[in-house]
C-alpha cells in the first residue's frame, strides 16, 4: 500500500520549463505594473484645469500714457507684454484657442487686445509677445489726476487681465468649455518723468 506522501508529490518541471514559466511570470508582473503606472499618468493629468503656469512681463516698454500728466483727460496706451507659458503635464501638451488681454489702472481698462493660439509642449516652454492698445480712452479728473502723481512718483501699477479659451479642436474643450482667467500685476517704471 502507499503511503500519503507519495500520492501527493508534485510532478517535478524540468528547468527549461521552469525558466519558461518564471520569465512568463515576470513578465506579466512587470506588464501589469508598467500598465497600472501609465493609466494613473493619464488619470491624475486628464483633470488638470491649471495645466499650465504663466508669468507676464514688460518686454519692450509702453507708451501712450505721457499724456496724462498734462491737462488731457484721454490717453491713447500701448503695451509690449511677454507672456511665458510653462506645461505642467507629464505626457501631454496643452493647447489654447486664443484669448483676450486687457490692461487696466484703478479698475478702468486701458488697452485690450487678442492672444493668438497657442500649444504649450511637454517641458518646453512658450514664449510670446502680445501688444494690448487703447485708443482715445478716456479718463475722470481724478484718475487722471491719480496717474500723473503715479507718473511723477516713478511706478505705475497696472493689472493684467488675460482670458484663454480652450483648443476647440481638442479632448480639452469638453472637458473644459469656461475660459481660464489669468492676473497679473505690472509695476510699470517711469523714472518719474515730466510729461
Amino acid at each position: 500500500m502507499a503511503s500519503v506522501d507519495e500520492c501527493a508529490e508534485t510532478p517535478q518541471l524540468d528547468p527549461w520549463e521552469s525558466s519558461v514559466l518564471n520569465a512568463r511570470l515576470t513578465l506579466l508582473v512587470v506588464s501589469m505594473v508598467s500598465l497600472f503606472g501609465l493609466l494613473f499618468l493619464l488619470l491624475s493629468n486628464a483633470h488638470d484645469t491649471e495645466a499650465t503656469a504663466f508669468s507676464v512681463e514688460l518686454a519692450a516698454g509702453f507708451q501712450g500714457l505721457i499724456n496724462a500728466t498734462a491737462v488731457g483727460h484721454t490717453v491713447s496706451p500701448a503695451f509690449a507684454l511677454k507672456v511665458r507659458a510653462e506645461n505642467r503635464r507629464v505626457l501631454l501638451p496643452w493647447c489654447y484657442h486664443g484669448g483676450e488681454v486687457v490692461v487696466s489702472y484703478s479698475g478702468v481698462a486701458l488697452a485690450w487686445g487678442h492672444v493668438p493660439p497657442f500649444c504649450v509642449r511637454r517641458k518646453v516652454p512658450a514664449e510670446f509677445t502680445v501688444v494690448p492698445w487703447g485708443r482715445g480712452v478716456g479718463l475722470s479728473e481724478g484718475l487722471r489726476r491719480r496717474l500723473a502723481a503715479d507718473w511723477r512718483m516713478g511706478t505705475i501699477q497696472m493689472l493684467v487681465e488675460m482670458k484663454l479659451f480652450f483648443d476647440d479642436q481638442g479632448w480639452a474643450s469638453s472637458e473644459y468649455p469656461q475660459p481660464s482667467l489669468h492676473l497679473f500685476q505690472l509695476m510699470l517704471k517711469t523714472g518719474g518723468r515730466s510729461g
